[in-house]
């Protein structure tokens, strides 16, 4: 999601049911405005293809406990309990990934999830945005 050029704050606040898969143009998503609110969503996004596989790879897994989540509402981006990633645990996960490919092991301690973000993104070509999640 921060290589589709969403900010960390975007990420963990994207909610489940804020995901469309049956719209006719494919799937799109409600993000978050970058003030961070919750109830301050954008209009419909397309969501990048790469992004939607990993969504599939992804929420099968998801781990939704209630009250926090259930298995169709609540943060998409889970931690073992069930509650949203908070935004102390999200930059660590980016390093910990980071770190498991061999051209970013090196920098993957210093590398924030914002410097991600403002990238060029890998998908801009994929839903024909600017690539910057708008």
């Amino acid at each position: 999601m921060t290589l589709a050029g969403l900010r960390p704050g975007q990420s963990i606040t994207v909610l489940l049911q804020h995901i469309q898969r049956d719209n006719a143009a494919g799937p799109t998503w409600r993000l978050p405005a970058k003030n961070n609110s919750t109830s301050a969503v954008t209009h419909l996004q397309p969501i990048p293809r790469p992004v939607v596989w990993a969504l599939d790879d992804y929420l099968p897994v998801r781990t939704h406990k209630t009250p926090h989540s259930t298995d169709t509402t609540g943060p998409l981006l889970l931690s073992r309990t069930g509650r949203g990633l908070d935004r102390v645990t999200f930059p660590r996960l980016l390093r910990d990934v980071a770190a498991t490919h061999p051209d970013l092991e090196e920098i993957a301690p210093s590398l924030l999830p914002d410097i991600v973000a403002h990238s060029p993104s890998p998908f801009a070509d994929e839903t024909n945005t600017n690539g910057n999640g708008q």
